[in-house]
């Protein structure tokens, strides 16, 4: 869909500083349309046919991720935003479309309020809530079912005549807020919402401002629901050409610690540092080629998301079909242990208890790896306290 990298690198989309007067604004990535791969049609059926029906049975949506519907397959790549208020997203969306788009707020306070997909269309204009998940064509057809009014009131769309937005549809997000504001004024789950578009993203952007790196109980929460999908998780810093180098090296190494502490990973997790948007960089830092250097890197990975689309949807539908499996595998154990006659809850209660002694044996019995496990707690959790029909052990017939 997009220009090679490695025209971005050319002089057309980075100027050099230069020593006397302001700084030219920077341009944004140019787009290369093509169409999909047919070969997506396939691993629709594949998981329609196949993947679709064992996971309804296993009740992976209430352990693990939604269902996948048709319109999920033929939705162009998707790229999520999500960070505190005020670090620049809405501003880095416009950078990309190079143009306003209904809709957009931008200001030093919370000033987005609403879920916003900006999408392609050969004219400008504003979709409500209620009609863009009313039409089964689009993949957000399965937000008035999950999530109802309360949600889509919050919740809006765009279409844009912007190439960029031919290639990827851009997901911006209301700020993480602290305390009531982000829990109990809010009239729906804001974890839940991304939880419902994270296995849907092709990539997703983890967005700080250089001045407030701390990650508030609220954001922690909603990167935690971001765990197991790692491969799509981008980090970025923004508005960091306002910083003296010392700052920015402290900076850095705070917010790298405090990821390292949220997403469990012995690896540190690389961070794109710089300005993201449009207006020149700040004259006179001589860290403006690195910052440059950057943007360039982290253009490229959204440069490679709709040319790597296939192979995404591909990747995602194995991870599935190994989680499903799993999934089937250890309900089936549960069931196999719970008794015919006498105290049923209490065998419950035990296996439940007991749930790691489960995986171990259905992992030595079956020659599966560990890596394809669920989180144990959590599993444990959703086990002993989901209300949905069948979530409990189902008991043998």
């Amino acid at each position: 869909f997009f220009c090679p990298p490695s025209s971005l690198h050319s002089s057309s989309w980075v100027s050099a500083p230069s020593s006397c007067g302001p700084m030219p604004k920077r341009r944004g990535p140019q787009c290369d349309v093509a169409a999909f791969d047919s070969i997506l049609d396939g691993v629709r059926s594949i998981y329609m046919t196949k993947v679709r029906p064992l996971e309804e049975q296993s009740l992976v949506q209430h352990f693990h991720y939604p269902l996948l519907a048709d319109c999920d397959f033929e939705a162009r790549p998707m790229v999520l935003l999500v960070g505190q208020y005020s670090v620049g997203k809405t501003s880095f969306i416009r950078y990309l479309l190079e143009s306003d788009f209904p809709g957009m707020h931008v200001g030093p306070e919370p000033t987005t309020d609403r879920f916003q997909a900006i999408m392609y269309g050969a004219a400008t204009r504003e979709l409500p809530g209620n009609a863009l998940a009313s039409n089964p064509d689009t993949p957000f057809y399965e937000l008035s079912r999950c999530f109802g009014n309360a949600f889509l009131s919050k919740f809006s769309g765009c279409e844009v005549p912007s190439l960029f937005a031919r290639g990827c549809t851009l997901i911006d997000t209301p700020g993480v807020l602290s305390g009531r504001k982000q829990t109990e004024d809010r009239l729906y789950s804001y974890e839940d919402v991304v939880r419902w578009f994270a296995p849907r993203a092709d990539l997703i952007l983890l967005m700080f401002d250089a001045h407030k790196v701390d990650i508030s109980d609220e954001f922690k929460r909603v990167i935690e629901v971001l765990q197991g999908h790692d491969d799509k998780v981008r980090v970025v810093m923004n508005k960091a050409d306002s910083l003296s180098p010392e700052e920015l090296l402290r900076v850095n190494s705070a917010l790298s610690w405090s990821l390292s502490r949220i997403l469990r990973s012995p690896e540190s997790r690389r961070v794109y540092v710089g300005s993201f948007w449009d207006a020149p960089l700040r004259h006179g830092n001589f860290l403006n080629p690195l910052f440059e250097s950057e943007a360039v890197a982290l253009l490229t990975d959204l440069a490679a998301v709709p040319r790597n689309c296939t192979v995404g949807r591909i990747n995602a539908l194995v991870a599935r079909t190994r989680r499903v499996r799993v999934q089937a595998l250890l309900l089936q154990h549960l069931r196999a242990e719970m008794p015919k006659v006498g105290s049923k809850d209490r065998k419950q209660r035990e296996l439940i208890a007991g749930i790691e002694d489960v995986f171990y044996a259905v992992m030595k019995r079956h020659n599966l790896p560990a890596g394809d496990f669920p989180d144990v707690s959590k599993f444990r959790h959703t086990l002993a306290t989901s209300e949905a029909p069948g979530a409990r052990i189902p008991y043998p017939h």
